[in-house]
């Protein structure tokens, strides 16, 4: 009787995991699509039809010399751009950075508060919701009506408008996002002895740090966008002198702070979209 082992059985390989394909659209999709580009461009492009609109003349008007971009740096809309609307776009950036972050100082206890797990206690909790809710059914721009009324023209009134809708939208988001964090801290530190300033401060607040920082740079988008438009009602910033060109009919200008006002934002977004990512 032979002590000699048979060799394992040879196994079969498995299949061999491969990344499944993309669907491919259906049908009545392409036809949607296809239909509604095809009447969007119908009905705007510059025919009978249409609504007026040209590329064309749209390239011309920012390229020719009598128009925005060439006519900069040789008449009055390059001294007007180096005067006062170079401190309008100043005054603008500086209401939003501060409308901007004295409210997220103020926000951040309040969307604490307006919370079941930060608020001292029931009545605490609902009488802050409330309070939260009005604000934030108020757009920035009626904030800055209510405050030219009450304390005059000017960047004042602006700032304070961006204020309270910085504390708004960052209450709001702040609060949905301590709603969802992990409770096991918050248990710990209570059963550690911890009063409840402390719990909210070594169990709670770190857990919403990075969410919070990257509202409080989307509400300051939010604040140089919304900033613009705070001059047409009197509250200072650049938006008081694109009204004021409007109204005197002088297009050239108009393009002119439309163009430079594009371009910081875009900087600005691109650099706050960039820490955001960061941040979360």
């Amino acid at each position: 009787m032979s002590d000699a082992v048979a060799p394992p059985a040879a196994v079969a390989p498995g299949p061999v995991a491969t990344r499944p394909k993309r669907p491919r659209p259906s049908l009545f999709a392409v036809v949607g699509i296809t239909v509604a580009v095809v009447l969007t461009i119908a009905t705007t492009w510059d025919w009978e039809y249409g609504t007026g609109f040209s590329l064309s003349e749209v390239f011309t008007n920012l390229t020719n010399n009598n128009r925005v971009i060439a006519a900069i740096p040789n008449t009055d809309l390059g001294q007007m751009l180096s005067g006062r609307s170079r401190g309008a776009f100043i005054e603008t950036l500086q209401m939003a950075v501060l409308g901007t972050f004295g409210g997220a100082i103020v926000a951040l206890p309040l969307a604490l508060w307006t919370t079941t797990v930060g608020a001292p206690n029931r009545p605490v909790m609902w009488a802050l919701r409330m309070v939260s809710n009005v604000m934030r059914s108020f757009p920035d721009v009626l904030w800055a009506s209510l405050f030219v009324t009450a304390v005059g023209i000017g960047a004042l009134s602006g700032l304070l408008a961006l204020f309270c809708f910085s504390i708004a939208v960052i209450v709001k988001l702040t609060a949905d996002t301590v709603d969802g964090i992990d409770m096991g801290p918050v248990e710990a530190a209570r059963a550690a002895g911890a009063g409840h300033s402390q719990v909210l401060r070594t169990a709670v607040v770190p857990q919403i740090l990075p969410a919070y920082a990257s509202f409080v740079l989307y509400s300051f988008e939010l604040n140089l966008r919304g900033s613009a438009v705070l001059g047409l009602v009197g509250a200072g910033g650049i938006g008081g002198r694109l009204d004021f060109f409007r109204n005197q009919g002088r297009w050239e200008e108009v393009w002119g702070i439309v163009v430079m006002f594009f371009i910081v934002v875009f900087i600005v977004d691109q650099i706050s979209s960039a820490m955001r990512r960061r941040l979360v």
